[in-house]
């Protein structure tokens, strides 16, 4: 019997390319866009960041919507103009057969799509090349195969028109591949694509506050004359106090409505509710199956792309410090030393190869103390709620039901958001690193989080419920005392009082509701 799979990929073409016949009617989509979409897309302008550079890889877990903002970013172009046949989509997950020679299979699809079905149209029409889930091509442990890298640098170096895009879960399975295979790095972004954030989950349950005289930008608190930088930059709150409260008038004929839906957002996170067909308005309406599928989707992502962490010798520790983290949720450090007693590896495998795998599948990001160049101790986040639900309890119930939990969960939520919030202030002032959000103990007390705008730290306390108010007010004095900080901000959950919505406490110190400041990042 000969074994022939090379041509897989290529008989089931049209298959993954309905729209090449049937157009927009091809699509089943969810009616809602993320935040990613517009970023990406850029719906009211012309062009997209998929044509910025010659390659886009778009990286993030399992279930966050990546093949989702693909189709609706194909969608979206056909709808307004673009030739179906312009867009060619490449699922390497939905059939083991085509890994097999994926090379092989890769160069055949491209040759046969150029031919049969761009070929229709002018020779200089611009199209797009979108390659799904290359990790699962990728072969580190196989030097005498080539992946994918091969074939996109031949495109790549075509004079064609053309713009690729990949997925992966994790920007190491794309650089890795790209590096080995000659491509620069001038030719290549990669962008991250995170679990549902509260204001896309939001914004899906009540569309109308995206109409303009509800839809609470970000953008004004991140340049100009009223945004945080300025205020760090003039040491005048003034005006940024002024535009939170803006913000906060925009929305506040439907404030409740927005805080009862905190607690639904922190026990279902950004997966569970972005996966299930339409929107999922109250985290009761999830079963313990949900999140046993999000806690198995972890898991095999783990074992199936974690091999590729060269550094990685036990797989199964990554689960269990996940599985720490959900217990803890942020509440407590952890020393070094205790991690290396209890997993009996040494400090080196905890801080430089179990962390960062972790936080290059977007799973948990760890946070040290601020200012301390040898840190003894770590908070460990996860970058989903639901995730935390998932792992330490089972279900949603076990957090609508308490309120100590809810704390908890505010968080890490709170952390997650922290990180958006200081990647979009900072990406717009030009500079587009990852984020680092460290936490700060001092005599009065610990400051929850710190972020830093080019080199001026800005100190976060949370006080999710009135008796942690003082103590995170004083941490966050005695930070702005200690370093000299224009700004510094307190997020007060919903039982904390407060005289008007937006406080200026002095010293620099800004209050803000904890729904809002959600809703910013």
């Amino acid at each position: 019997m000969s074994i022939d799979a090379g041509d897989a990929l290529l008989r089931a073409l049209h298959d993954h390319n309905p729209w090449w016949e049937h157009g927009t009617d091809a699509f089943s989509l969810p009616a809602r866009q993320k935040s990613d979409f517009y970023h990406l897309t850029r719906p009211e302008r012309s062009g997209s960041q998929f044509e910025d550079q010659p390659l886009l890889g778009l990286v993030g877990r399992r279930g966050v919507g990546k093949t989702t903002l693909l189709h609706q970013f194909i969608h979206h172009r056909i709808d307004h103009g673009d030739d179906p046949a312009q867009f060619l989509y490449l699922p390497f997950d939905a059939d083991p057969l085509y890994q097999l020679q994926s090379d092989d299979q890769l160069r055949r699809a491209i040759r046969y799509y150029e031919s049969r079905v761009l070929g229709r149209l002018d020779t200089d029409t611009p199209h797009f090349v979108i390659i799904d889930d290359v990790h699962q091509i990728e072969h580190p442990n196989k030097p005498t195969i080539d992946g994918w890298g091969g074939p996109v640098a031949d495109l790549l170096n075509d004079p064609a028109d053309r713009h690729v895009v990949v997925t992966a879960s994790a920007a190491i399975q794309v650089e890795r591949e790209l590096q080995s295979a000659g491509v620069s790095d001038d030719d290549y972004g990669i962008q991250p694509i995170l679990p549902e954030k509260f204001r896309d989950y939001l914004f899906s349950l009540y569309p109308a506050l995206e109409e303009p005289d509800t839809r609470v930008s970000p953008t004004s608190l991140r340049k100009g004359e009223n945004s945080l930088p300025t205020a760090l930059k003039t040491r005048d709150i003034g005006p940024f106090v002024s535009e939170l409260r803006v913000k906060h008038d925009r929305v506040a004929d439907v404030e409740r409505r927005i805080q009862s839906q905190v607690v639904d957002y922190l026990a279902m996170g950004g997966t569970i509710s972005f996966e299930r067909d339409g929107v999922v308005e109250s985290a009761a309406d999830l079963n313990e199956a949900d999140y046993t599928r999000l806690r198995d989707n972890v898991r095999n992502a783990l074992y199936q792309e974690v091999p590729g962490f060269e550094s990685i010798q036990t797989i199964a520790d990554l689960e269990r410090l996940c599985a720490l983290a959900a217990r803890n949720r942020g509440a407590d450090t952890f020393r070094y030393q205790d991690l290396v007693e209890l997993f009996d590896v040494d400090r080196r495998t905890i801080a430089d190869s179990y962390l960062p795998a972790l936080k290059e599948l977007y799973l948990l990001t760890s946070a040290t103390e601020y200012d301390n160049s040898r840190p003894r101790s770590v908070h460990l986040y996860l970058r989903d709620t639901g995730l935390v639900t998932a792992l330490a309890d089972g279900d949603a119930a076990a957090v609508r039901n308490n309120f100590d939990r809810e704390v908890d969960l505010a968080r890490v939520a709170a952390f997650d958001h922290t990180m958006r919030f200081a990647y979009g202030v900072n990406a717009i002032q030009g500079n587009d690193a990852s984020p680092s959000i460290q936490y700060w103990r001092g005599r009065d007390g610990e400051v929850d989080f710190v972020f830093e705008v080019g080199d001026t730290p800005v100190p976060v306390g949370l006080a999710y419920h009135s008796g942690e108010r003082d103590a995170a007010l004083a941490a966050v004095r005695e930070f702005k005392q200690t370093y000299e900080a224009p700004v510094g901000l307190l997020l007060a959950g919903d039982t904390v009082q407060a005289a008007q919505p937006i406080e200026d406490l002095g010293d620099g110190v800004v209050q803000l509701p904890y729904w809002l400041y959600l809703l910013l990042c």
